[in-house]
């Protein structure tokens, strides 16, 4: 299902709409989402492993967490562990078996939800193909990357289907010291498809589409970063004790959808979706008595016990605390569930043309962890070996939300306007901590949150000609806080405004939107990733009131076309200011602040030489300023020096050759330029992009 109707309809829509098609992730055949993205104005990306293990997505200044402020959806489906009850994207669909994307922002977010502060990315997964065909995309690349991606399907009659695997694994790109394992991901996913249609002559056109889905993954990577002196060194380096570090992760799902049109303008889509992902992470949170996020600004800073510290993290000095080399258990479990139904009937009232949009969606989540509770693991270091010592238990913990949302629309067409006024309620209901041995009065006095929200939206198009399109809106936003929320707990709230121009011209085409956010009830999900005032690691935390301001630029052109070759180009600009307006009710934010993690300027080029014989190279040049890491930094008296990501300028390379009409080989140069810049710091340390990398691949359609 998609969100965005015709992107090339320049009054398609009535805010900032952009999809990549096939042909364009086809392109540079990318499997990190973070490179995807940095394609399209208005999102930011942030590279904490360097191969996009945890997409840090972040929409006009949302919160810098685990894309915890989007909306993350597969086929219209939400995609998150429990969008309501654990927004963080600890899970993210594989982009590498992906059709297309889309990315929406304005008014018409709030057709879709739970969080419209910002924007949607909706991924679209291989379609069922109107005839029998398939392909098969096979890769080598660097650090003993390997890659297939195959899927076939057919329709025949009123029945159709689709199978298709994703597999991708490598060593990745980090060493670890003194040890023989990699630092790489291992993937294998599986997705089938099937679908009913209704006969032509049916008095009712129907289609019933089911599809489930398998997905297990492991990734090697680790919390911990370095000290800037030994990125400097060498950014490619991981300490040994981040060898016991690893993240199992996986999802089996479901999901049926039917479609009915009563008549050609009024029609109903019903979707029961079920989703079961398990997250699995053997994590290190202590060193010597320190906790992570601490550990390099001891080094760093060269403050007591740095010397020690950083023998430790070299495995030249053994550890003096009793609890050694600690390593937290996050096993946790995620079922989310739900049944969602969405009406669309068109009308006229004389000459305005109305299309009238209606929907309910009922949404489960339920979260607990697994593994018997186990808490932390000790090891001692000595002589540069992690000796085993003890492991803690702690008790099961479970949480739940349930959700009902409604929403309607009305698009309304005269003349040369185009107007959407939309509005849409949450009604959400969370518990936290319901396991264990307590009485039913026990379970209900813990921590449970219930919040009734209702927010509006207007968007407006005025087509000035054939090519110029006008556009703004105004909607507010909002984002449930967790199952973790304390009674009262109000989520996040904001006033979204955007105007500005859309050009269309058969190839050439320009988007440019200018933004204003009020965030009136900021709000921060607290993790071990990205910790709260004082370190909290649980929860949210309410962080005042923040206003965003910026400009996003797209662009699309052939600069030269003879028939024979082409010169397509493509531009993603963003610039982007703003600053915390209000203190937060713990004090760790103050107005004034600036806003972490959000670059001033980041943008991407692209250009390429198309032939008509089917071969092409295409170069991607993508740029993004550093940003302050925490909101503190910039205040009087404040250090500032290990505050703040780097800039960095990256060139990408691909090109393919057609060997016969159905087949292909491409080769992809990834950081030509083998650029090194920190990217990220946390939870503790400094974090980098990918070095330079090589792919070679087959395409073969059949």
């Amino acid at each position: 299902m998609r969100v965005i109707a015709d992107p090339e309809d320049p009054q398609g829509s009535t805010g900032s709409a952009y999809v990549l098609t096939p042909r364009e992730l086809d392109k540079f055949e990318r499997s990190n989402v973070n490179n995807v993205l940095r394609s399209v104005p208005g999102v930011y990306t942030r590279e904490e492993t360097g191969e996009g293990v945890f997409p840090r997505i972040s929409i006009r200044a949302s919160s810098s967490g685990r894309s915890d402020r989007i909306s993350v959806l597969e086929d219209g489906v939400p995609a998150a562990m429990a969008p309501y009850a654990n927004t963080s994207a600890y899970y993210f669909p594989n982009i590498g078996r992906m059709s297309s994307v889309e990315v929406l922002k304005g008014p018409e977010v709030l057709l879709h939800g739970p969080h419209t502060t910002s924007g949607v990315v909706n991924l679209i997964s291989t379609p069922i193909p109107d005839s029998a065909q398939g392909q098969l995309k096979a890769e080598l690349a660097s650090f003993d990357t390997r890659k297939l991606h195959a899927h076939y399907g057919a329709t025949a009659g009123q029945w159709g289907f689709g199978l298709e695997t994703y597999q991708n694994r490598g060593d990745g790109f980090h060493e670890i010291d003194r040890s023989q394992l990699g630092a790489g991901h291992d993937i294998d996913e599986y997705v089938g498809k099937l679908r009913w249609s209704s006969a032509p002559d049916a008095r009712y056109s129907q289609q019933l589409d089911l599809k489930l889905q398998y997905a297990e993954e492991t990734a090697r990577v680790s919390y911990l970063g370095l000290t800037d002196a030994d990125f400097r060194a060498n950014p490619d380096r991981r300490y040994g004790l981040s060898e016991l570090e690893r993240m199992d992760r996986g999802r089996k799902g479901a999901s049926l959808q039917h479609q009915i049109g009563f008549t050609d303008r009024t029609w109903l889509t019903t979707t029961a979706y079920l989703l079961d992902t398990y997250r699995y992470y053997d994590r290190l949170n202590q060193v010597n008595g320190v906790n992570l996020g601490g550990i390099t600004d001891i080094i760093n800073g060269g403050a007591a016990d740095a010397a020690l510290l950083q023998g430790i993290l070299d495995g030249t000095t053994d550890t003096t605390h009793p609890n050694g080399v600690r390593y937290g258990h996050n096993h946790q479990a995620f079922v989310s569930k739900g049944l969602k139904m969405e009406l669309e009937h068109g009308f006229a009232t004389g000459d305005v043309q109305h299309t009238l949009t209606t929907g309910l969606r009922y949404h489960e989540d339920t979260t607990k962890n697994v593994d018997k509770g186990r808490s932390n693991s000790y090891y001692a270091q000595i002589d540069g070996d992690l000796v085993y010592l003890r492991t803690d238990f702690v008790a099961p913990q479970r949480g739940d939300a349930d959700a009902w949302s409604a929403w309607a629309a009305d698009r309304i067409e005269f003349g040369r306007w185009s107007l959407l006024p939309i509005v849409r309620h949450e009604r959400i209901r969370t518990r936290a901590n319901l396991a264990g041995d307590a009485t039913p009065e026990q379970i209900a006095a813990r921590s449970r949150n219930s919040i009734d929200k209702t927010t509006a939206g207007f968007g407006a198009n005025y087509a000035v000609d054939a090519n110029w399109t006008l556009l703004g809106g105004v909607h507010q936003g909002f984002a449930p806080p967790g199952n973790g929320s304390p009674q009262g707990t109000r989520g996040e709230e904001s006033t979204n405004f955007e105007g500005g121009v859309r050009y269309r011209n058969g190839g050439f085409g320009v988007d440019a939107i200018g933004f204003h956010t009020d965030y009136r009830n900021a709000m921060r999900t607290c993790l071990v990733a990205n910790p709260c005032s004082g370190g909290v690691v649980d929860g949210t935390e309410q962080t005042g009131a923040k206003e965003v301001y910026g400009l996003e630029l797209g662009l699309f052109a052939a600069l030269y076309d003879n028939g024979a070759i082409s010169v397509p180009l493509r531009l993603a600009y963003t610039w982007t200011d703003g600053e915390y307006t209000r203190d937060s009710d713990t004090g760790g934010v103050l107005r004034g602040d600036v806003i972490e993690y959000t670059p001033r300027n980041i943008g991407q080029l692209q250009l390429g030489v198309e032939g008509a014989a089917g071969w092409n190279a295409y170069a991607a040049l993508s740029y993004s300023d550093g940003a302050w890491t925490t909101n503190t930094a910039g205040r009087a008296g404040e250090d500032n020096t290990y505050q703040r990501t780097q800039s960095l300028f990256t060139v990408d390379f691909a090109a393919a050759y057609p060997l016969s009409p159905g087949a292909e080989v491409y080769a992809r140069v990834d950081n030509v330029l083998d650029e090194r810049r920190i990217t990220h710091r946390g939870a503790d340390g400094a974090r980098g992009n990918a070095p330079r990398s090589y792919g070679l691949g087959l395409r073969l359609r059949f």
